[in-house]
């Protein structure tokens, strides 16, 4: 998907830098699945998760023009160009691809994680203000 379908363009990295690339991508996936459905647990602990981590996000997306800095970090490692446009890179749209194997616009993705992650942040808040449950 994006720049890392294209295989030819990569430059040679060393084992170790795919298996840190690897771990990178784990990481990135448990943040984007945390986020996704974090606000629907039980503990507070769980629903801060959710407000710091989305909330970094979004920090993130606005201060590097919306270039998400561990998919950067991965590509980095995989010796991946950086595209020229940030749609070209979406992790939601690999995830998706992964696990559903359906394909989705990069503007689909972007859209998706906007309004999902958005409504989890808010929910996640709301139910921190609010009394707690049974």
């Amino acid at each position: 998907m994006g720049v890392f379908a294209n295989r030819e363009s990569h430059e040679s990295r060393s084992w170790l830098n795919h298996r840190l690339a690897d771990l990178v991508y784990l990481t990135h996936a448990v943040i984007t699945i945390w986020v996704a459905i974090g606000w629907l647990g039980s503990e507070d602990w769980m629903l801060w998760g959710v407000i710091i981590l989305y909330g970094s996000t979004e920090i993130l997306w606005l201060t590097r023009s919306r270039y998400c800095i561990l998919t950067d970090w991965e590509r980095s490692l995989r010796g991946v160009p950086k595209p020229e446009s940030v749609l070209e890179q979406n992790f939601v749209r690999r995830l998706f691809n992964l696990f559903l194997r359906t394909d989705i616009t990069p503007e689909k993705a972007t859209l998706l994680t906007r309004i999902w992650g958005r409504i989890g942040f808010l929910v996640a808040f709301i139910r921190l203000l609010g009394p707690p449950l049974p």
